[in-house]
């Protein structure tokens, strides 16, 4: 299971476009930069591990690059696909980036449950 901060974290970069002025996040998709205000305390553990890299911060912005993007970005639509389908999140250990499938399985279950509606939402494998 994956913590709220975390999943917070990374639907935030999913949300991400380069014209959502209503997101926290922005992504430009020539230089493939994130650019927003994130949890500090959950980012650096990702920072640490090789998945970020800060490109430029200030107090209240900071531009990332996400390594392997393109991996994350396919394991997260895998994972919301299977969420889809009904199947079980067993499909993860299958997957090339697990960790991306298992977040965007949870992100499909928590997106579910509420009453909000999904007409128009952009989402990265919505």
């Amino acid at each position: 299971m994956i913590s709220k901060k975390v999943r917070e974290l990374f639907v935030s970069l999913m949300e991400a476009t380069s014209n959502n002025s209503t997101s926290m996040v922005t992504f430009d998709p020539e230089t493939e930069i994130y650019s927003g205000s994130f949890n500090v305390a959950v980012l650096d553990k990702f920072i640490h591990e090789g998945v970020f890299e800060v490109v430029d911060s200030d107090t209240d912005t900071i531009n990332l690059l996400m390594n392997n993007r393109d991996d994350f970005l396919s394991g997260f639509a895998s994972g919301v696909n299977e969420a889809k389908l009904g199947r079980d999140q067993y499909y993860a250990d299958y997957n090339a980036n697990p960790f991306a499938f298992s977040v965007g399985y949870e992100h499909f279950l928590y997106m579910n449950k509420k009453p909000k509606r999904l007409e128009g939402y952009d989402c990265h494998g919505f």
